[in-house]
């Protein structure tokens, strides 16, 4: 093959792969302006995924197999296995790769991931969080079911050293629990003269002002930061609010009110093993508020190489196979090529309204996936130049590789997406989108 013909086939290569991408820029455009309905975004990304699957199986792996069987007059169990780590393999590093990008930020490029990511980015905070209150004998005995509301009442809180945190005989209307630092518990603050009648010096892990969740009652001593401290805090009008929304937990504050002494709280509810208490409490943590899931993703907005690297990820391996596959304009097989480009649109779709969500710009979007395209199109023109006259052997490990990394993507991105916004009948138009790409292979 001559030079000219080469160049000729990597350049009808390279149009065939930005044909592929060009449905990521539209349908970013789409995601970030319009925000089509959830479910016609899920209907079209099933239809996608029942098309891929068709692609990967026919044109990927069946007749990969096929070139080894007939060019190469290898068995057919050897050629099984042959194929069969070419995926194994595909799927290994498409996983090890997403996990380690979607750690970094790259999870907001889908909605489903992004929810996941984000739950369990509150699973590791509340965990944190849980652990330092579990020791408060107030809150351990409180039901472990109720805490994730309780939750989103402790706020953060730092004092400087010598700053007053609360006087005798002020309102009793916070719980505060140090997390670094010292306070002093004094009788009546600071005298005149300078000198202090000191009650007890509190440090990390130790808790005052416990009563005025029950009762509000005046502070019968004062508080002062003995050091910078760190503190958490827990007001009692959200406590309250809380305590009105929920019938067990207002049964246990009950309880405890009667008490009215804390020192009896354990005793008369029966000991609390901290451990189990913490572990039921963090068990019972299964989900995100709409205010922490725009918080969250906004705190993630500067994350754009991770998402572009994570997009990057879903995109280079239908991009080298389809670049590796051309041979001519009059030769292309259209069923990986429109699957592809069909797929294309409600993944980006979907990417770019988490993005916008996020906090990213309309220019920062469409550069970003401008840019995806770009690297895309190159990929398929790269895919051609030293894949497409490869040895069939190699032909086939590639063409493996990418289809357990595309079959990996499928599984655990667009499908779990599109079920969430379209619920069971996406599995309508899965198989919509398999006979589909299936006729076409047929045409």
């Amino acid at each position: 093959m001559d030079s000219s013909i080469t160049f000729s086939q990597i350049f009808g290569a390279t149009i065939v792969g930005l044909i592929s991408v060009s449905s990521l820029f539209g349908g970013a455009w789409i995601g970030f302006s319009y925000k089509p309905p959830q479910r016609v975004s899920a209907i079209i990304m099933a239809f996608g995924t029942g098309a891929l699957i068709e692609a990967v199986a026919l044109d990927l792996a069946y007749s990969s197999a096929q070139r080894l069987i007939q060019l190469q007059n290898i068995p057919g169990y050897v050629v099984w296995f042959w194929v069969a780590a070419g995926f194994a393999g595909g799927g290994m590093l498409y996983y090890v790769g997403n996990r380690i990008l979607d750690a970094r930020g790259a999870a907001l490029r889908h909605p489903a991931l992004a929810k996941l990511y984000m739950l369990n980015k509150k699973l590791e905070q509340s965990e944190l969080l849980l652990k330092k209150l579990s020791r408060v004998e107030l809150i351990r005995s409180l039901p472990p079911e109720e805490m994730e509301d309780v939750l989103m009442c402790v706020q953060p809180e730092t004092r400087t050293k010598g700053e007053v945190i609360f006087q005798k005989g002020d309102k009793g209307d916070t719980l505060y629990f140090i997390d670094e630092g010292s306070v002093d518990i004094l009788s009546a603050g600071v005298a005149l003269d300078g000198t202090t009648s000191l009650l007890a010096q509190l440090g990390p892990g130790q808790s005052f002002g416990e009563m005025a969740l029950l009762t509000g009652e005046a502070r019968l001593a004062s508080a002062i930061a003995s050091s910078n401290v760190s503190l958490l805090r827990i007001d009692k009008v959200h406590f309250d609010e809380l305590i009105d929304r929920s019938p067990n937990l207002r049964r246990a504050v009950e309880d405890l009110n009667s008490q009215r002494l804390l020192k009896n709280v354990e005793s008369t509810r029966g000991k609390v093993d901290q451990n189990q208490w913490q572990k039921v409490a963090l068990g019972n943590i299964q989900r995100l508020t709409r205010s922490e899931e725009v918080s969250m993703m906004e705190a993630e907005h500067s994350a754009p190489l991770a998402l572009f690297l994570g997009a990057l990820l879903d995109t280079i391996p239908e991009s080298i196979v389809i670049g590796s596959a051309f041979t001519s304009f009059a030769a292309i097989k259209f069923t990986f090529l429109v699957s592809v480009f069909v797929s294309n649109i409600p993944e980006s779709m979907a990417s770019s309204s988490a993005m916008r969500t996020a906090g990213f710009s309309r220019k920062r979007v469409m550069l970003l996936w401008g840019a995806l395209c770009f690297v895309g199109t190159i990929a398929s023109g790269i895919g051609n130049a030293f894949i497409a006259t490869a040895p069939p052997t190699v032909l086939t490990l590639v063409s493996a590789v990418a289809g357990g990394g595309i079959l990996a993507m499928v599984s655990s991105v667009m499908m779990p997406e599109a079920y969430e916004d379209g619920g069971p009948s996406v599995g309508l138009a899965t198989i919509a989108g398999f006979l589909t790409a299936f006729l076409f292979s047929f045409l």
